[in-house]
């Protein structure tokens, strides 16, 4: 049900003589209040929204090109940096198109627009940051979106909600982890204001111990922490190197600026510290591939020479390398020249789906719709795809039983999904179910979820996930072909990495 749209600039005219040319308006709610979503007020007159090359795939295909005849649909935004984070778009983009085929809401459908945050210079001359502020805000205040399901990092993330919140728009991360973002919108989430700012991922303080668990469990004594500033790197590598302290160890907190080379220099630093472990934390792909690319062509280089090897935690047979969920992607270890001769020395921690039928179910079906281990090439995934069902399990409750099927609305459904102690009622995500979530609703009734991730349960109080399963990660090497592993401490041996 994808399109590619003709990419239109986003011009509108005062002088077409159409149904909206004489409505006269002062901001654009006016006119998705006359007419639906969809519509905007320029030059004080109303008139169709139009599709901006960012935002170039809908569902369904018609979407723009038929703006009055879907205009009882209920809009959602999909936006990831599709350069980067793809499989998590394309995940979220699986969930609505099931919805769609199993049905909608009846009366009412879904559609989506999906967008892309990138830095791409044939879009246009935007920075990354820059992009993800203007497609957040063209998908609040002119389309007219009810939701986002994204994105990806925890900066970006708050960039996006601190520009949609005036809108009302409810923001869904499956990515962000950064505890920082919790008293964003308010410290407690009640049903008069639930919250606008939801995740489906665990939050980072739970990651920090299992971090810092995993370098001591490999005999790691002495660790530098290079991490990025911002609110995953710094708040993550901080409580990292606190637990790692309190648990015995010596660690170094080595911050860096993303986006000006200062990574380069950080790494430099290390590079001749004395550690036993260098442990790398960033959002940013590019620098975590660099990062490896380091590490893989000093172990590699016959003249990398040193007097101690202890001062060389990057040769062959150096320090431990660990990373976090930010590195945990197949296409940064696949794009690192030489990377099998380090992958024994790299481990790395994240949040994981938690083994179940629901997560078999979701691996089956997205690899039959997008190809053999595409599910599995990055941990996140599930959560993406749990992030979109979560959000149309909220917009259908909002239709049943709350004014509108807005940002609020859809709020409000989300503290009637998985962790009321009233519902009795489980289900496991999934198409299938979407008869029996509508039916329950339609009821009034809370449910209990579970998703692809796992259990989806959101403290009552805080509106933040508690549910959390964690796994050590590696990565081996088969025949040219790479794939994630767990991390096995058998008694009295040395770590090793086992599918």
């Amino acid at each position: 049900m994808r399109v590619w749209l003709f990419l239109v600039p986003l011009v509108f005219s005062s002088c077409s003589f159409t149904k909206f040319a004489f409505t006269s308006c002062d901001m654009n709610q006016e006119c998705r209040d006359a007419f639906g979503w969809g519509y905007v007020c320029a030059e004080q007159l109303c008139q169709e929204v139009a599709p901006i090359a960012r935002c170039n795939q809908t569902y369904p295909e018609d979407l723009f090109s038929d703006v009055d005849g879907n205009r009882d649909r209920i809009i959602l935004g999909v936006l990831f940096d599709q350069s980067q984070f793809d499989v998590e778009s394309k995940a979220a983009e699986f969930a609505i198109d099931e919805v769609m085929d199993a049905g909608d809401l009846g009366p009412r459908g879904f559609g989506a627009v999906v967008c892309t945050n990138e830095e791409a210079a044939h879009l246009d001359s935007l920075s990354q940051d820059q992009a993800n502020i203007l497609v957040s805000e063209y998908l609040a205040d002119q389309v007219g979106v009810a939701a986002i399901i994204g994105p990806a990092s925890s900066d970006r993330v708050q960039d996006v909600f601190e520009t949609v919140e005036p809108f009302g728009t409810l923001v869904m991360s499956p990515t962000a982890t950064s505890t920082s973002l919790t008293p964003l919108d308010g410290a407690t989430s009640t049903n008069a204001e639930p919250g606008l700012l939801w995740r489906t991922a665990p939050l980072d303080d739970l990651q920090a111990v299992e971090l810092a668990t995993l370098m001591l469990a490999d005999g790691m004594e002495t660790v530098a922490i290079i991490a990025e500033k911002g609110n995953y790197g710094s708040a993550l590598g901080s409580m990292v190197k606190s637990t790692f302290e309190e648990q015995g160890g010596t660690a170094t907190f080595v911050p860096y600026e993303s986006g000006a080379d200062d990574h380069l220099t950080k790494i430099s630093e290390v590079e001749h510290m004395g550690v036993d472990g260098v442990a790398f934390i960033s959002a940013n792909k590019d620098d975590t591939e660099y990062f490896l690319q380091k590490v893989a062509s000093s172990a590699a280089d016959i003249d990398y020479v040193c007097d101690n090897i202890d001062m060389c935690p990057f040769e062959d047979g150096g320090a431990g390398i660990y990373l976090a969920d930010g590195g945990q992607d197949l296409r940064i270890f696949n794009a690192v020249d030489g990377i099998a001769r380090v992958l024994d020395r790299i481990h790395g921690t994240g949040p994981a789906p938690e083994p179940s039928t629901v997560y078999n179910v979701f691996v089956d079906s997205f690899d039959a719709e997008f190809g053999d281990g595409m599910a599995e090439s990055t941990n996140f995934s599930a959560y993406s795809y749990d992030a979109a069902w979560l959000v149309l399990y909220g917009a259908a409750w909002a239709y049943f039983n709350e004014a509108a099927v807005d940002g609020l609305g859809i709020a409000r459904g989300l503290k009637n999904v998985s962790h009321s102690h009233e519902a009795t009622k489980q289900v496991d995500i999934s198409r299938n179910s979407w008869t029996t979530v509508r039916t329950e609703f339609q009821a009034a009734q809370p449910i209990n979820v579970k998703g692809a991730s796992g259990d989806l349960d959101y403290d009552a109080s805080t509106g933040e996930i508690t549910s959390a399963y964690f796994a050590y990660w590696c990565v081996t090497e088969a025949g040219g072909e790479l794939t994630f592993g767990n991390v096995i401490h058998p008694d009295g041996g040395s770590p090793r990495c086992e599918d």
